[in-house]
């Protein structure tokens, strides 16, 4: 594997996290808004999550171009270089470790938090509303991170399978 297409996997492991990261910090600006009562269209967070999207999808599909716009022109012979398989199982373990790395301290955070509340204050701890949505949310985060973290080769399998096809 030479220096281009060792860049197009890491072009291409960055649309994977740039997805991540766009579409949820849009939901959740939108939900925080809508939460505190603000007047937010939900017209301007849709097209702010279809451009992130786009972004995505054009770094998805021509990770190529992308890398040979970066580097410089010049020849490199491969030598026992790591395969693409090994680079993606790789970026796929520390997409995973970053998702955890997210979701267990909120989850703790969360159920601390509550178990504090309801203990310290019995009768008048009230939850917050959205409170279901977050843990919701972080317990999808934690699951993510795992699959990710622990199924990083089933995940390339699948996507070399989908190359090939």
């Amino acid at each position: 594997m030479n220096s281009i297409q060792t860049l197009a996997v890491g072009v291409r492991l960055f649309s994977i996290w740039l997805l991540w990261y766009g579409l949820t910090t849009i939901s959740g600006t939108y939900f925080s808004a809508h939460a505190a009562d603000h007047d937010v269209s939900v017209l301007t967070f849709s097209i702010g999550a279809i451009f992130i999207a786009l972004i995505c999808a054009l770094l998805w599909l021509f990770p190529l171009l992308v890398a040979t716009r970066l580097l410089p022109k010049h020849t490199e012979s491969p030598t026992n270089s790591p395969l693409f398989e090994d680079w993606f199982s790789v970026g796929c373990s520390l997409l995973g470790v970053w998702s955890l790395a997210k979701s267990v301290p909120a989850l703790c955070s969360y159920l601390i938090v509550n178990y504090l509340g309801f203990k310290i204050y019995p009768n008048s701890y009230s939850v917050n509303p959205d409170w279901p949505l977050y843990v919701a949310f972080n317990l999808l985060q934690l699951v993510f991170g795992l699959w990710l973290f622990f199924g990083a080769r089933g995940l390339s399998k699948i996507l070399v399978w989908a190359r090939e096809r």
